[in-house]
């Protein structure tokens, strides 16, 4: 029964975009490249939680935030851009007042 209740510790589970997002949270930042990401990191202590929001030329559903291990309040992001048909996933975090985008390692955020 013992190596039953270890085995079943063990079992994978399906890992969601946050978590691995803020598994890939290394403290380093990313600025925001261009007018529409500017936009988005200006309104994110503003946007509302799971709701879609249109924010410059892209379709935004931002999570609700959460004290990220790193100690920094952060939220997940899923992006969406008409014009290219790409969707993302993006983190983005505050330090004070400011919201950053915070790289995703793997290289692995968009989804075609």
């Amino acid at each position: 029964m013992l190596l039953t209740a270890l085995l079943g510790g063990c079992a994978r589970r399906e890992i969601n975009a946050r978590d691995a997002a803020d598994a890939n949270d290394a403290g380093r930042w990313l600025a925001a490249s261009g007018d529409g990401e500017r936009a988005l990191l200006g309104r994110l202590s503003t946007l509302p939680s799971g709701t879609e929001q249109r924010v410059g030329d892209s379709v935004v559903v931002a999570e609700a935030p959460y004290d990220a291990a790193s100690g920094r309040t952060c939220r997940a992001l899923h992006v969406a851009s008409p014009q290219t048909h790409a969707n993302s996933h993006r983190l983005a975090c505050r330090k004070g007042d400011a919201w950053f985008f915070v790289p995703d390692v793997f290289g692995a955020n968009s989804v075609q």
